[in-house]
């Protein structure tokens, strides 16, 4: 899948930062103790801020964290990572209503843009990508390079039925991406330290699951969103982030003119074989 979800479970690398607590004040220079002269002061300490999450425990605060994630109406992916070896990123803004944006790529494949709207799927790739889409296809050098030439610069239409329409429609379905992750668990988090992940206080989860090592990071402050999810250890390292939370997706279909409809090119071909 062009969406590695195995990279959405995953976690690594803890950084940890203790909250400071509030409030010290200083005794003015008077003079000793029991001097005739001596100003006391009231030292006033101001009250400690409750510790988000208190009381939970590792697995409690991942569970919150995939109620509040679930919850929201679309929110934005990016990370990167290994699938089947092969280095890979991805970023992509994802909605309740299954529309999506963002692109895709591997290292020596091209990269690639991709548009969900209303369960139509639009993809846009460099030559680089077509040529590595023929190769795992098994399509000659000529025929690729037919394809890359109508392709090139515009949009390409996939029939909802084709496998990629499906692969890349179930990405965009935010529910299952969140149930995907929470399937993905193995019950047995740690609670460790809060953090700094971009400028927002997280909560610091360590999970094992064999060779790999997971942390998850959670916010600390408003809803306890997943922030960041890292793995290191086992084949497919990795680290996603998660931001813009219940933001509008910017997604509009292509300019007619920059789509060609792939179904209809494929209906077209096989007529004129007949």
């Amino acid at each position: 899948m062009m969406t590695n979800r195995k990279i959405l479970v995953s976690a690594a690398a803890c950084a940890a930062l203790t909250a400071a607590l509030v409030g010290c004040s200083k005794d003015g220079g008077g003079k000793d103790a029991g001097s005739k002269g001596k100003s006391d002061r009231t030292v006033t300490e101001s009250p400690k801020a409750p510790e988000p999450f208190a009381g939970l425990t590792g697995q409690q605060i991942a569970d919150k964290a995939v109620e509040a994630t679930k919850a929201a109406s679309s929110l934005k992916v990016a990370g990167s990572g290994k699938d089947d070896g092969k280095q890979m990123s991805i970023e992509f803004a994802l909605s309740k209503q299954g529309n999506c944006s963002g692109e895709t790529g591997y290292v020596g494949s091209g990269r690639a843009e991709f548009l969900v709207l209303d369960k139509v799927m639009y993809m846009k790739g460099d030559e680089a990508f077509y040529k590595g889409m023929g190769k795992e296809e098994g399509t000659s050098a000529e025929e690729t390079a037919a394809m890359t030439e109508i392709l090139k610069g515009r949009w390409m239409k996939i029939p909802a039925d084709e496998d990629a329409a499906k692969d890349m429609g179930g990405a965009c379905d935010l529910d299952g991406l969140i149930e995907e992750m929470e399937d993905g668990s193995t019950a047995n988090v740690t609670k460790g330290q809060f953090t700094d992940i971009n400028g927002q206080k997280a909560i610091t989860l360590t999970e094992k699951d064999g060779a790999e090592t997971h942390t998850i990071y959670v916010a600390a402050e408003g809803k306890p969103y997943f922030l960041k999810i890292v793995t290191t250890g086992g084949d497919e390292p990795g680290t996603v982030t998660f931001s813009d939370y219940d933001k509008p997706v910017a997604a509009t279909p292509p300019p007619a003119d920059q789509v060609v409809d792939l179904e209809k090119m494929m209906g077209d071909a096989g007529a004129e074989s007949a």
